[in-house]
Formats: C-alpha cells, structure tokens, sequence
C-alpha cells in the first residue's frame, strides 16, 4: 500500500486499519463504551480541577475588589474560613473522582484491546497458513514473525499508551479552551497562538518518525529472518563452516536496525524540545496580557490562575503529544505491515460452494 508518511495520514491509516478489523472489533463495544464514559469523566473533572484554587485565591487570600470582575462574586459574603475548607475538601474530592474514572478508563480499554488484538494475531497467522507457497518462498520466514508477534503487540502497546492519552488531552483541550472562551477571549485566543506552531512542528517531524520506523521494523524483520533461517539450517551452516558469514550478515543487519532506532529517537526528541520552547513562549504571552488585565480590573487574580493552571495541565499533554506522534506514527507503520498481508490474497482459494474436506 502507497500511504503517505505525515500525520494527518497516520491516523486515517490506523482508522482503515480499524475499519478493516470492525468486525472483531464491534464485539468490545460495551467495554468501549465504559472507557468512553469514563474518559469524558475525566475531562469534565480535569476542567473543573482548579476552581477551588480560584476561590481560595479570590476570596479567602486575596479577596476580590468590588469593582474586579467575577463569576463567582455570591461567594464574597461567605465566611472565608467556611470557603477555605470547601475549597479543599472540593480539590480532594475532584482528584478522588477522577482517579476513579482513569482506573475504569484505563482498564476497559486494556482488557478490549487484548481480547481484540489477541483475535487480530489469530487472523493473521490463519492468513499466513493460507497463502500459497509461493508468497512464503518470496517472504522472510522471520519477518512474518515480527508482524505476527511485534507488529501485533506495538499495535496494543500504542492504543493504550498514546491513543488513548490523545484523545484525553484533545478533549481537554477542547474544554479548557471553552472555559478559557468563557472568562476572557481575548485572553483565551492569547493562550491559542501558538497552536499553529505547535501543529507545524509536529506535522514537520512526524513525517520522518513514521518513516524511520517503517524502516526500524523493516531490519528488525531482517534481523529476525536471518537468526530464523540459519539457526533452522544450523547443521548445513556448521558443515559448510558458514557461521562467520551468517554472523557477519546479522552483524550488518542488526547495526542497521539499531541506527534506524536512533534516528528514531532523535527525531523524537527534536520535537520534544520544538514543542517546549513553543509552550514557554503561550505560558509567557499568557502571564503578561493576563498581569496587564489584572491591573486595569478586567480579570481577578484567580482568573489569571485558572489560566495558567490550564496552560499547565492542557498544554503539558500537548507537550507529550510529540510523544504520541511517534508512537502513532510507528502504530501505523505496524498496521500497514499487517494489512499488507492481510491483504494479500491466496493463489488458490475455494469456491463459495465448496464443502469442507
């Protein structure tokens, strides 16, 4: 399959992938449903997080002017000691919870994606079995391996460590960026700016992640059907003295994978630090216009904390997003690697009217 390397065709890659495998994969749908539920749960409350902050800020440390705008100026009459232990049984409460809707998230995914890939490998070495002769003469015994076993498991890897992160923090974001909308936007399309910078970089980088790892797992492939066939063949390599060649060769050939996954992991942390400096650069602009509100009484002190407080937590899974396209870029690498097969069809193949032997 000719796909292209960028980002914004890695996830429709992975998404073929699904629709590829829909029907293995609808069986899981109430597990599905329960971590999707309990992802919004967790959005909601990660939202929510540092609102008692704020009145704490507002109206027990430093209690609002008159004048200073608020959303919550009913609290001003309340006894700022009462406030206080609101606030913080509120933060301990909100931390509660949404540790709660993590586990159920988090858990009801992993358990749908091993029983699905766990059927997807199953597909898989079935298909293998049924290729012809000539497919298995031209293909890598090792290399079918790796697809079977690695390809397969980096795909559940992913789907629990960068998949389902992205779709938390984009939710996040989403909200955040709402509630930001809501206090000032200016501010809030201040706190925005750098979003084009940000998808720029990761656009940029991710294009050369995926394919390096195309590449890693290609040699990996190769490192694999090198120690496969020769340690098969052992005595004919033993009685022909053949074994410094065939080491030589896998030598050659694990040398090119480890470069491969350095390439991988430098490319990594280029955009790692890329998406840094540009997150520095919205905390900075953020704090200044948000001081300059504060002291023409447009926003309170608290308003800009609940800002920064959601740079922090809304942006930090940004951040770790460069992460995310790596290991997404790799999951499509993988994918594409299964449905080559999956999509290769038998030489030979029975008629629909064909019984069982």
């Amino acid at each position: 399959m000719n796909r292209s390397s960028s980002l914004t065709q890695a996830v429709p890659g992975l998404w073929q992938f699904g629709r590829y495998f829909w029907p293995t994969i609808r069986p899981q749908w109430p597990l599905l449903a329960v971590s999707g539920l309990a992802l919004v749960a967790d959005v909601v409350l990660r939202v929510l997080e540092p609102w008692p902050m704020k009145v704490i800020f507002d109206y027990v440390l430093v209690p609002a002017r008159s004048d200073a705008p608020s959303q919550l100026a009913p609290l001003s009459a309340w006894d700022p000691a009462l406030l206080l232990t609101g606030a913080v049984v509120a933060m301990v409460a909100l931390t509660g919870l949404r540790a709660v809707a993590t586990y159920w998230n988090t858990v009801s995914l992993a358990i749908a994606s091993s029983r699905i890939m766990t059927q997807i490998r199953n597909q898989l070495y079935r298909h293998l079995q049924r290729l012809s002769l000539g497919y298995h003469s031209q293909a890598r015994s090792g290399d079918l391996i790796v697809r079977v076993s690695g390809d397969a498991s980096r795909l559940q890897e992913v789907l629990i460590t960068a998949a389902l992160p992205l779709v938390s923090s984009l939710l996040t974001l989403v909200g955040m960026v709402g509630v930001m909308v809501w206090l000032d936007w200016r501010l809030a399309l201040l706190s925005t700016v750098t979003l084009p910078l940000f998808w720029l970089a990761a656009t940029r980088f991710s294009q050369r992640i995926r394919s390096a790892s195309l590449q890693q797992r290609k040699q990996e492939g190769a490192v694999a059907a090198t120690a496969a066939e020769s340690l098969a063949a052992i005595k004919l390599v033993q009685a022909l003295s053949l074994e410094e060649a065939f080491a030589d060769t896998f030598a050659e050939q694990n040398q090119r994978s480890l470069s491969e996954a350095v390439a991988t992991k430098r490319l990594a942390a280029h955009l790692e630090r890329t998406v840094d400096v540009v997150i520095a650069l919205g905390t900075a602009l953020v704090l200044w216009a948000g001081a300059q509100l504060v002291i023409r009484d447009a926003l309170s002190p608290g308003d800009v904390l609940v800002f920064l407080s959601y740079l922090k937590n809304a942006f930090k899974p940004v951040q770790n997003f460069a992460k995310y396209t790596g290991r997404l870029a790799k999951a499509a690498a993988s994918g594409e690697r299964i449905l080559n097969v999956m999509e290769t069809q038998p030489e030979v193949r029975d008629r629909p009217d064909a019984r069982p032997a």
